[in-house]
């Protein structure tokens, strides 16, 4: 229908609390898609939907709730193309989909009828958009349609200049020639392996300019003014397999992307367009400008004048829909941020997610943060509401933290644990101090403001240096009693309690929790800082994510935890991994990778270690069919690739260190799972490249124990950070992941998005 009146809603439009919105419009400038009211109401919006700095914004504004989607990923859209959009509400929170595919989620869910709460009519108005949008095709759905659906209904983008044989006209070359940015779009194949040649190129005056070529590499373009070295932009793949395949290049905001099949397969800066040679005479294609003809055909094509969203790129090439899920998001629960994702699944078929949330700010300790947790009891289909498994004391920067969790499970029995960092208030990797903060016993250490020190006994009771009971009693949550009355806690920060007595050491502490039924009830935490740190270490932390139990060694059944830890200097890090053989009720600590290793001709010692080539941080274990633990650990060295390291003696010891020249490594956590148990078939994901910001998050599939990797997949090519994954009983990777700060995403994957590899 035409927009430009507004469309009544009521209950009967949206009987549930779902549905969908969607419509076409065509923005020049910011500005209002479009709002909702509520009829009962004066015409302050319930829900706006809109475009701010050249990027989508949906808010909803009631007293009810506050809810901002910062969708900053979909930057470019005010360029006077046709789009569209669309939102779904339901039980899973909304979801917001541009040109056809998703583009971001929330867990709210928006649906005007539950926007008006009990105060509302249940009825109201979509009122259109401003001078600056135009809107069409509006329609309400009482239903939340699927991404499938979506992505059907969505007009596949038609080029502004088609090929329509070797060679452009000199019209529309003289059309091309005025363009600085666009797309270029491909439908080609070639004969099969080691065929190679130009799919196109364009030239100027007898000489070539921008070519695209394919061999048994992958593709290339290459642009040359004449005065400088040509510029090169190459995405490495297999795409000279004999089939057909769909090339998008999209040249805008100072960046050539490459996409083959609708996959995102390169960013790099550098814009190059036709515009860059204002006397072009000539655009070919399917060969060079010499007229040496491509080894294939390119059976389609054409330029777009705009440059298409990543949504309309995968609708050109019928990419397949995925489905994202926000889990924790800001906002939820009040919180600011969360972060840090783990996932795993129990032998029962649970799927349990955790986060660390962040109340007050989003930054790393120090730091309010509580670890909570939601659960799936169908396969990730569907959550339950969150829960607050630890909470912490205090607030803001003051706040103690939980931090960075790591989940393991023991398929034995169906036990699963976390280890989980934990800081006083005030206290975090940056400023902790040197020492264990327990006893021998593996008893928390306290002092009082005079510097005598304590010891905390398992029942609450708290001994002095001669053993002796004392007045003070400390509950499980660290609130202290002395003689009866309130006296502070121990994990806040010096000075932040006026009733403040006793306090923990201001260090690193690792602590363990247990589950035997699937997440939903937990054991009180413990310390366990006796059993694997040491007085030299400043911090001992482990990696998040999860850890694994290993199952084709003479070790099965054994646990493994990643660690890393610093020594005299805070910046430097060595890694290695935390060992239970008996369920997880001890731990001890491993040899680290960087015992014994030379580094720059130095013995590193991780003590002291200060050679940023030598550090290694946060890691992820995952066992090979042999039963070797392949160890992928972020790090500084400058290589710029993932560290890899390879023990065969169930994390005991490390050995055949190196780089992974083919997986980047841009100083971000990894992680990686084996698809099923006692299978070389693995897949590891990062993030993959600064933007500057962190981003283009990347899953590579490996069918030979990651020794080589057959497919690789970016699952989103913008803002990305920490991942981490799962199994999902039904056999589909389950990826939670991070927009950075704005909140851990759940996306399921099918093991065919990895295309034919898969299958090899």
């Amino acid at each position: 229908m035409a927009a430009s009146n507004p469309i009544s809603w009521s209950q009967r439009t949206f009987p549930s609390p779902e549905g969908t919105i969607a419509c076409r419009f065509r923005a020049h400038a910011d500005g209002r898609i479009f709002d909702a009211i509520n009829g009962s109401a004066d015409d302050a919006p319930l829900l706006i939907c809109a475009i701010e700095h050249d990027a989508l914004r949906v808010r909803a504004t009631t007293p009810r709730q506050h809810v901002d989607l910062d969708i900053e990923d979909t930057t470019g859209i005010a360029d006077g193309a046709m789009h569209t959009f669309a939102l779904t509400f339901g039980e899973f929170g909304t979801r917001v989909y541009l040109d056809g595919s998703q583009c971001f989620s929330g867990t709210a869910n928006l649906c005007p009828t539950t926007l008006t709460g009990t105060e509302g009519s249940g009825q109201g108005a979509i009122r259109l958009a401003g001078p600056s949008i135009d809107v069409t095709d509006m329609r309400l759905h009482a239903t939340p349609l699927t991404s499938e659906s979506i992505a059907a209904l969505t007009p596949r983008p038609a080029p502004d200049i088609d090929f329509a044989a070797a060679q452009l006209a000199p019209r529309d070359v003289r059309r091309v020639r005025t363009l600085r940015s666009g797309t270029i779009f491909m439908h080609f194949r070639v004969r099969g392996p080691r065929q190679y040649g130009t799919l196109l190129a364009a030239g100027e005056r007898g000489e070539e300019r921008l070519a695209v070529s394919i061999d048994d590499n992958g593709i290339t373009m290459t642009a040359a003014d004449g005065l400088y070295e040509p510029s090169t932009y190459h995405a490495r793949g297999a795409w000279d397999d004999g089939r057909w395949h769909d090339l998008s290049i999209r040249s805008a905001r100072g960046a050539i992307d490459m996409y083959v099949d609708g996959w995102h397969e390169l960013h790099q800066a550098g814009q190059v367009f036709f515009g860059d040679w204002p006397q072009l005479d000539e655009v070919a294609i399917g060969q060079n400008t010499e007229g040496v003809r491509l080894m294939g055909e390119v059976r389609n094509g054409g330029v777009f004048t705009t440059p298409l969203t990543d949504g309309a790129i995968r609708r050109l090439s019928d990419a397949p829909a995925l489905t994202t899920t926000a889990l924790f998001d800001k906002g939820y629960h009040g919180s600011v941020s969360y972060r840090i994702p783990s996932i795993i699944r129990t032998p029962h078929g649970v799927v349990v997610a955790g986060a660390d949330q962040r109340t007050a700010i989003a930054n790393d300790a120090p730091n309010h943060i509580n670890f909570v947790m939601r659960r799936s009891l169908d396969g990730g289909r569907t959550w339950l509401d969150m829960q607050t498994v630890i909470a912490n004391p205090g607030e803001g920067v003051d706040g103690a933290c939980t931090i960075d969790s790591c989940l393991v499970c023991d398929e034995r029995n169906g036990r699963l644990t976390v280890l989980i960092d934990r800081f006083a208030g005030g206290v975090g990797l940056p400023n902790n101090t040197p020492g264990t903060g327990v006893d021998r016993h593996g008893r928390p250490c306290l002092y009082d403001r005079a510097g005598t020190r304590y010891v905390l006994a398992d029942d609450g009771t708290v001994l002095d240096g001669g053993g002796e009971r004392t007045g003070y009693r400390v509950d499980a949550h660290g609130n202290v009693t002395h003689e009866g009355r309130a006296s502070g806690n121990i994990y806040l920060k010096e000075g932040a309690d006026p009733d403040e007595s006793l306090l923990i050491e201001r260090t690193s502490f690792i602590i363990e929790l247990h589950s035997d039924d699937d997440g939903e009830t937990w054991s009180t935490p413990r310390n366990i800082n006796h059993m694997i740190k040491e007085d030299w270490m400043h911090f001992l932390g482990v990696s998040p994510g999860n850890g694994i139990q290993l199952q084709a060694s003479e070790h099965r059944g054994r646990l493994l935890v990643p660690f890393y830890c610093t020594g005299a200097s805070l910046k430097h890090y060595s890694g290695g991994a935390l060992i239970s053989d008996d369920g997880g009720d001890t731990w001890r600590r491993g040899s680290m990778i960087n015992d014994g290793r030379i580094v720059n001709g130095t013995a590193v010692d991780p003590k002291s270690i200060r050679d940023d080539d030598a550090t290694t941080h946060e890691s992820v274990f995952v066992e090979r069919a042999d039963g070797t633990v392949v160890c992928f650990f972020r790090n500084q060295n400058h290589a710029g690739r993932i560290g890899v390291a390879l023990s065969h003696d169930g994390g005991e010891t490390w050995d055949d260190l190196y780089f992974d020249k083919d997986v980047p490594d841009i100083f971000c956590q990894p992680n990686a799972v084996a698809c099923a148990p006692r299978s070389d078939t693995m897949v590891f994901a990062n993030a993959s490249q600064m933007l500057p910001y962190r981003g283009n998050g990347v899953l590579r599939l490996s069918l030979d124990g990651a020794r080589t990797w057959a497919a690789h997949r970016c699952i989103n090519p913008y803002h990305y950070g920490y991942q981490c994954m799962t199994m999902l009983p039904d056999g589909e990777l389950g990826l939670l992941w991070e927009r950075e700060t704005a909140g851990l995403y759940f996306t399921m994957l099918p093991l065919s998005v990895f295309g034919a590899a898969e299958t090899h």
